[in-house]
């Protein structure tokens, strides 16, 4: 049964997710998604949530999540989700100093200054998800694979080019090259703490532990109780312990968050050092199962769409 899943899984990838980008791309454009593109997309979300939606009056968060893909045209949303712009959106909105050092950026890989790069950093791009590389010595680089992978990155079009190629935010972003310092923790990505917030107002906290290697994580509420929100991941059973600046995160992710109905806040916390990693209004995307139901309704209420 397993693996006749997993061939009805690639099946579906590989017919199914091209006719809707194809679609997506010719049809709607950048207009907000007709019945087709809907219709087409429930599908997705149907193998996904296992239930049909109402994308024109959603009441789940998960609803709303695809909805605003579909149908929100908004040029913030292309602001914040380009990796590059929102440093500034940042730096004016709460000050640069939670932001994680830059230490070059453009959209020629030729260019890259590996020479006065320090031993460890992150190449990534600004344009799209799953789109970085972490380098623990530059010693040990292959020069010509990174030419490669990035020369590859900078030519897709994240927003019309990946799954289901509804992510609007994405499709308009310039794509660059960014090296950012490699903020780490005993050696490895530190925890990822991921901020909803519904209306500038923290709900939901989940904290993301080895996210490039077992990835597994942990919900908590706003006062960092724990809370039955949880993705179709592994959950982490091991400790959490409440960052002694959580206060400060959370007026942070609020005031980062201001001025959208919903969007997800990601932060970093080190010692007593708070850093910006991103901000999300998409978070999920369109494979990722969002659990339990209580909490998907739960949470679409908070969501006052605008």
């Amino acid at each position: 049964m397993q693996l006749i899943n997993r061939i009805s899984n690639r099946l579906f990838k590989i017919l199914y997710w091209p006719i809707c980008r194809a679609y997506a791309r010719h049809i709607v454009g950048n207009m907000p998604a007709d019945a087709v593109l809907r219709y087409l997309c429930s599908l997705q979300f149907l193998r996904v949530h296992r239930f049909w939606p109402d994308f024109v009056h959603p009441r789940r968060f998960s609803e709303k999540l695809f909805s605003r893909m579909l149908h929100d045209r908004d040029p913030q949303l292309a602001l914040v989700n380009d990796k590059l712009r929102v440093r500034d959106y940042t730096a004016a909105k709460v000050g640069s100093e939670y932001l994680i050092p830059l230490f070059w950026s453009g959209d020629k890989p030729e260019e890259i200054p590996f020479d006065a790069l320090p031993l460890k950093f992150v190449i990534k791009t600004n344009h799209g998800c799953g789109y970085i590389i972490i380098v623990n010595n530059k010693t040990q680089l292959d020069h010509t694979d990174i030419m490669v992978r990035v020369k590859k990155w900078l030519g897709e079009n994240f927003g019309q080019d990946k799954y289901l190629g509804i992510a609007w935010g994405y499709k308009n972003i310039r794509p660059c090259i960014m090296i950012e310092s490699f903020i780490e923790e005993n050696g490895k990505a530190p925890v990822d703490y991921k901020f909803y917030c519904f209306s500038g107002r923290v709900e939901v906290i989940t904290l993301h532990f080895d996210r490039f290697e077992k990835h597994k994580t942990r919900a908590f509420d706003r006062n960092f109780e724990p809370r039955e929100f949880r993705y179709d991941f592994d959950q982490w059973k091991g400790e959490c312990q409440r960052p002694p600046n959580f206060e400060a995160m959370v007026q942070l992710a609020e005031s980062l968050a201001e001025g959208f109905d919903c969007m997800r806040v990601d932060l970093y916390s080190l010692g007593n050092r708070i850093y910006f990693s991103e901000l999300t209004p998409y978070p999920g995307g369109v494979s990722t199962r969002f659990l339990p139901t209580s909490e998907d309704y739960t949470l679409g209420e908070k969501w006052k769409r605008k």
